[in-house]
């Protein structure tokens, strides 16, 4: 078989190199070290794949010096050079990667034009939440608050892949599988840790190993008191750059010294609140931690960040004295983007808040301006598909998903909810990661699947006890499929007294209603979307459920409206360059 790559063509079967058409002077080992990597182009080739390949088991050789003679000799014949490679990309200490597109003889040489090199793939890694050696009240939130924040530090750069701490959690044991979790989360390199506490000090062992091979990139033994974790976990960020040799751009230099916490016990209580904001129960004390943080150190941007997201939550879903929340929570993201306007959780949060609040256009602007800037972010991504289902981007909030999931395949998006809006009901039911998602009942429930539905309804309601407004939508679509129109009226009544403002919310409001034979109420929860800002067209003109209302003059009107917005969208996506993104 012969291989392209650029000006060359690799003949395997007569072991040839050629460049046009004249073969090249190329030693054994270099031609099987290209042969190697051409096999697997874009994937990392570790040096002990490379040993296994060019030496047996008996064979006595400087094994690093002759691999770096044979790669160096490779290099040559390409014209390649390890500072800027087209052909043969360094993965530090590690491995080599072959980064240029390639063709096979299979496919017709007429069609092939020259092609630039491939960017090099991104490294991939994980950090595994840290075991705890002995249980301390006092430092367990470390477990997972740590290693999320070690990750967040390192989200923003373009040439690595960070996976979530949440799905790696499953993993977490003495000797994890790295086999299967390699291919379960997609990645190559794993830092694992473990905490130990002594009298007043912290003792904090952690490895950064390969996988699935499980080689030992690195391993450091720390201390630190609680007042110093953040230097720890400073160190812990800077080892893994300089150790996997990322190539950083100037913005992302200034992006891992940006937002140094000034005071260590206001960073602890921002760490603490960080994994009490993970549950519905603990929301207050989140954000009570969050304040008490800014008050130690009120410079901190992701800080202020957090608390708004926390706000957000509360006034979504009825969560603690929800009524100020929306209002706090804007005034929280303003103090994040002041203090650091690339921060960019504050931009992720600030569009969820644009769009529950009925700003749809400013949300999808905002994530595409950070997108087009930042394209290794699986949580823009995500952000997209909602802000372009809001918008009536229906097509394209399917192309941010799959964006989202080839960035990180654990990623979780609302790509369900545009499922939906298309009308595949088994595609949305399959999109639904957690049992008891209230939306999951409802979408069983349109697959005729009412048993299932109720079921999956009552599991919803035992885990939203703590959020008034959710439980009360939960209840909402159990009323509809029991037929309870008495209940259903009260706990319509009740949302529309609440601080629920999602304008998607209502729609799938409206839909239990027409279940109900109830067009009037139906109509009301419409008009309240439409209220908030939803532009999403095509679900509205399309939805199965609203079919009967097509005679209604007030339904025209609204259909009238979401169409003049989605088309104002459209344009304003083209305009930013929408396509292109996704």
């Amino acid at each position: 078989m012969i291989v392209r790559f650029g000006p060359f063509e690799l003949d395997r079967a007569a072991g040839q190199l050629r460049k046009d058409g004249d073969r090249l002077r190329l030693q054994e080992r270099p031609l099987r070290v290209l042969e190697a990597l051409i096999e697997r182009p874009g994937a990392l080739v570790t040096r002990e794949e490379l040993r296994k390949r060019l030496w047996s088991d008996d064979t006595f050789v400087d094994f690093d010096n002759s691999l770096n003679n044979a790669i160096n000799r490779l290099r040559a014949a390409l014209d390649d050079e390890a500072g800027s490679p087209r052909f043969v990309e360094t993965v530090g200490r590690r491995g080599y990667r072959f980064v240029a597109q390639t063709f096979t003889d299979s496919e017709p040489v007429g069609h092939i034009e020259p092609q630039p090199a491939a960017r090099p793939l991104r490294t991939r890694l994980v950090v595994l939440p840290f075991r705890i050696l002995r249980p301390d009240a006092d430092t367990d939130f470390l477990a997972s608050s740590l290693p999320d924040a070690i990750a967040a530090s390192l989200s923003g750069l373009e040439s690595l892949l960070v996976r979530s701490t949440v799905a790696a959690a499953r993993f977490v044991s003495e000797a994890p599988d790295l086999r299967a979790l390699a291919e379960a989360l997609d990645v190559d390199v794993v830092l694992v840790g473990s905490i130990l506490r002594g009298d007043s000090r912290l003792r904090i062992t952690t490895q950064l190993v390969e996988a699935p091979g499980g080689a030992l990139v690195w391993t450091q033994t720390s201390e630190a008191s609680l007042e110093h974790i953040f230097e720890l976990q400073d160190d812990l960020a800077r080892r893994i750059v300089e150790s996997l040799s990322l190539p950083l751009s100037v913005r992302e230099h200034r992006l891992l010294r940006h937002d140094v916490p000034t005071s260590g016990e206001a960073y602890r209580h921002y760490l603490r609140a960080n994994r009490l904001s993970e549950d519905g129960d603990t929301w207050d004390a989140a954000r009570d931690l969050y304040l008490e943080s800014i008050r130690g150190d009120p410079e901190y941007a992701p800080a202020w960040a957090r608390l708004g997201r926390m706000y957000r939550l509360m006034a979504k879903y009825g969560a603690g004295d929800a009524r100020e929340c929306g209002s706090l929570a804007e005034e929280s993201f303003r103090h994040a983007l002041a203090l650091n306007p690339e921060l960019s959780v504050a931009h992720h949060f600030s569009a969820q808040l644009d769009l529950d609040l009925g700003r749809p256009r400013d949300a999808l602007l905002r994530l595409l301006g950070r997108a087009r800037e930042h394209r290794a972010d699986p949580q823009l991504f995500a952000g997209l598909v909602q802000a372009c289902r809001y918008c009536g981007l229906l097509t394209e909030s399917v192309a941010a998903d799959r964006r989202a999931r080839a960035l990180d395949p654990n990623v979780a998006t609302s790509v369900a909810y545009t499922h939906w809006a298309v009308g595949d009901y088994a595609a949305a039911l399959d999109a639904i990661v957690a049992d008891n998602d209230p939306f999951r009942g409802m979408v069983l429930a349109t697959l005729n699947r009412t048993e299932e539905a109720l079921a999956s309804l009552d599991e919803s309601a035992r885990r939203s006890a703590g959020y008034p407004t959710q439980a009360a939508y939960v209840e909402l679509i159990r009323a509809s499929l029991l037929k309870q129109p008495a209940a259903f009226q009260s706990l319509i009544d009740r949302i529309f007294r609440s601080t629920f403002r999602d304008p998607e919310g209502f729609v799938y409001q409206a839909i239990p209603a027409m279940w109900m034979n109830q067009p009037a109420v139906a109509l009301r929860s419409l008009a309240r979307s439409v209220d908030q800002g939803f532009a999403c067209f095509p679900h509205l003109e399309r939805e199965p459920a609203f079919q009967p209302l097509k005679g209604e003059a007030e339904f025209a009107r609204l259909l009238a409206e979401t169409e003049r917005r989605h088309r104002e969208a459209v344009d304003a996506f083209t305009a930013a360059g929408g396509p292109a993104i996704l």
